[in-house]
């Protein structure tokens, strides 16, 4: 009994031990570059092994996140982009690009979504080239295209956000309008793919049948744990940004900054189920794209909320309404904006503001 206890004991501190080991990674993973992480995607999908589990065993397919696509600024390929990169030899870097991207024109977006960025694993690269019309090697030129803009997406599309002090940005995606809302179009290939989606029943039925060795499935299971790691970055980011943007869907329709509504990381967690340093992490360093093209930082798009509330109080008073007391500005922030906050606390703001009170200003209109 007692060694029964034991056992259970020290399989208990294994799993614990486990799930802090999978956590610390999924901290390191989130804190790594974009163009690190989307090394890592490509090089794990360019994995002999990889390509066998998706393509001949079909244990591997691609799970689309709603509301996100690649974005619309993917095929913009001139050497304003790239100006400042200290890339030499840009204009023979983009007229090799350019007609790589003429091919892709020529198919049209629809067939290269279809068949490129989101292929089905039963299409085989053959059926691909008599698809689209086009030979073997232009089909692999479009995919090596893919993998170095998912590397090199930074490159391609950089933030201007960043400054020579240190102060670095990775613009991921661009807030763009769908027929049905919002849509964040994804800069990199690799974020627009989704997330892994992994059959492991069929990896559990091929092994009892014998198709892989002890070997050979240890093998598999450290693949699956890496893409697993890498699902858990892109559902992340993925879910921060698709909560930023319902919480400040007024903003990005107006581009007007004062939409802006007050924000915390704790709230976005909360909504999203994440705990904050995930979400602190997340938004560390990355920025967006909105849809009148200004770039904006994550971190921007969470006001306190006493910037906000200062904002309300401008607004009212900006109005041209005459309220005669701080009480009465009090209730009507309650009544038009839903915020409850104390009398004292409008006062402050309201010097903060530098507007006099309400007996001050009227005397001011009388002379």
């Amino acid at each position: 009994m007692a060694k029964l206890e034991i056992q259970q004991t020290q399989s208990l501190q294994t799993r614990q031990e486990l799930k802090l080991i999978v956590g610390m990674e999924q901290a390191n993973l989130l804190e790594m570059s974009e163009e690190e992480f989307n090394r890592l995607t490509t090089e794990v999908e360019s994995s002999p092994l990889f390509e066998k589990l998706c393509r001949k065993e079909r244990m591997i397919r691609y799970q689309r996140y709603p509301r996100t696509d690649l974005s619309s600024h993917f095929f913009e390929l001139n050497e304003e982009i790239a100006a400042g990169t200290g890339i030499l030899d840009i204009e023979s870097i983009l007229s090799d690009k350019e007609d790589i991207v003429r091919q892709i024109q020529k198919i049209g977006v629809e067939n290269f979504k279809r068949y490129f960025l989101y292929p089905e694993p039963e299409v085989t690269v053959e059926e691909i080239a008599q698809e689209c019309n086009l030979e073997l090697p232009e089909v692999e030129k479009i995919n090596s295209l893919i993998n170095e803009f998912s590397i090199m997406s930074e490159f391609y599309h950089p933030s201007v956000l960043s400054s020579g002090r240190g102060i670095y940005y990775s613009k991921v995606a661009s807030i763009e309008n769908g027929p049905e809302g919002f849509v964040i179009g994804y800069l990199s290939p690799s974020y627009a793919r989704g997330r892994y989606s992994i059959d492991y029943e069929r990896f559990e039925e091929l092994k009892g049948n014998g198709a892989f060795n002890a070997a050979e499935a240890r093998k598999i299971r450290q693949l699956f744990k890496r893409l697993e790691l890498i699902n858990s970055r892109t559902d992340t980011v993925t879910r921060i940004l698709q909560g930023i943007v319902e919480k400040q869907a007024t903003y990005f329709e107006s581009g007007n900054g004062k939409a802006l509504l007050a924000f915390s990381q704790k709230e976005l967690a909360q909504r999203i189920g994440l705990v904050p340093s995930s979400v602190s992490r997340g938004i560390s360093g990355r920025s967006l794209e909105t849809p009148w093209g200004e770039e904006k930082a994550l971190k921007d798009l969470f006001p306190r909320p006493r910037m906000f509330r200062k904002e309300l109080v401008r607004q009212l008073l900006e109005t041209g309404e005459e309220f005669h007391s701080d009480e009465a500005i009090k209730t009507e922030l309650e009544r038009k904006f839903g915020v409850s906050i104390s009398r004292r606390s409008v006062a402050s703001l309201r010097k903060e503001l530098k507007i006099a009170t309400a007996w001050k200003r009227k005397k001011t209109v009388m002379q």
